[in-house]
């Protein structure tokens, strides 16, 4: 599970990466995949043994960034259509 999980960070980040160019007019689907990665980090920083405070600090920034992008990608979703 846990190759698996950053192999499916690594993808979604190469992802972001490409759709940042290619979906220029398109922003929501970008901060789609950068919310996917946020939530795959904090799945990723959850499975540390021990948590310990970067831990904590990483999965409160990234659970706020993934919320803004996700509010930022409804946004930018519903200015589109």
């Amino acid at each position: 599970m846990g190759s698996f999980l950053l192999i499916l960070i690594i993808a979604v980040a190469i992802f972001v990466g490409i759709a940042s160019k290619k979906y220029y007019d398109k922003p929501y689907i970008v901060n789609f995949g950068i919310a996917m990665m946020m939530a795959l980090l904090v799945i990723q920083t959850f499975q540390l043994t021990p948590i310990g405070g970067l831990g904590y600090t990483a999965i409160i920034f990234c659970s706020i960034a993934f919320v803004f992008q996700v509010v930022m990608g409804i946004r930018n979703l519903k200015t589109a259509s």
